[in-house]
């Protein structure tokens, strides 16, 4: 375990465990749920790695310019851009300590316990300095 830790290097207000995790996300085809405190709210959902972020929602934001093919092809291109900033081989050495998580069908909840949203999660970027707790797994939604 203390070799894992050493592939990130510690920083006083990022949590070296919790970068790990997006390490091995960002450079593995995997993703697992995790639960994350921040500001007082718990997020739920699904690590990923930041390319897949970018990857899904620059579709999004691609699929919603359809009347504005010009417009489409700079967004697909700006997104690119995006997505080569996580390269996903495991050898780098250079690779940059992440500084952000990216979560799928992420879901918000405070402390009434209602998901929000409610039927469906959402893709999901924050800043690790931002987050005060992880629970590997994530919350279930109750109808």
């Amino acid at each position: 375990m203390k070799e894992d830790a050493a592939a990130v290097t510690p920083n006083a207000q990022h949590d070296w465990f919790i970068q790990s995790l997006v390490n091995v996300a960002n450079v593995a085809p995997l993703s697992f749920g995790v639960t994350l405190q921040v500001s007082g709210l718990l997020v739920s959902g699904y690590l990923v790695s930041g390319k897949a972020y970018f990857e899904a929602t620059g579709e999004q934001v691609v699929g919603g310019l359809a009347k504005t093919p010009e417009l489409a092809a700079q967004m697909r291109k700006m997104f690119a851009t995006f997505e080569s900033a996580y390269p996903n081989d495991p050898n780098q050495k250079d690779r940059p300590v992440p500084q952000f998580v990216h979560l799928q069908n992420a879901r918000f909840y405070s402390t009434d316990g209602k998901p929000v949203p409610t039927h469906a999660g959402v893709w999901w970027r924050g800043r690790i300095s931002e987050i005060s707790g992880i629970v590997i797994g994530i919350l279930g939604v109750q109808s």
